[in-house]
């Protein structure tokens, strides 16, 4: 009951506007190579707080540039928009980096309460979020596999 209590009071004070807390996170940055042979920069998300900000309060995402998340265990993991500014394609990748599940030009949130999006049977040990139609752009499909 703490520690829900403690994550509850960590992303209420997170979430309601951008914080100083968000603006020193670390971020480092992998390369990730698609089928087709795009790169992509991805600013990378691989600890708690990193994951739980995400592209949130950002005004766009640069050319070229996304977001990997990477988690400690796979699982089913659900993303939400609040506090997105602009449109994203998300990208769930399994433990051998093949794409399971996509969410095509996933719309901010205007109202709470927020929807999830994610894949609800499938293990994830990694997200890719990129710029809205990039999915679509690059023809990517399920089990397609991403190098980084």
């Amino acid at each position: 009951m703490r520690k829900a209590l403690f994550i509850f009071l960590l992303f209420a004070a997170i979430l309601p506007g951008r914080s100083a807390f968000s603006e020193t996170l670390p971020t480092a940055h992998r390369t990730l190579l698609f089928p087709s042979g795009t790169r992509i920069d991805a600013e990378v998300a691989d600890t708690p707080q990193a994951r739980s900000v995400g592209l949130m309060f950002r005004d766009s995402l640069a050319p070229g540039g996304g977001m990997l998340f990477i988690f400690q265990e796979a699982h089913p993991y659900l993303f939400w928009m609040k506090n997105c500014k602009f449109p994203i394609d998300i990208i769930w990748l399994n433990a051998q980096k093949e794409v399971i599940f996509i969410s095509e030009k996933t719309p901010p949130c205007k109202a709470d309460p927020c929807p999830n999006y994610g894949p609800l049977d499938k293990d994830a040990l990694y997200v890719v979020e990129v710029a809205s139609g990039f999915s679509e752009k690059e023809k990517l499909k399920l089990g397609a596999k991403i190098r980084f």
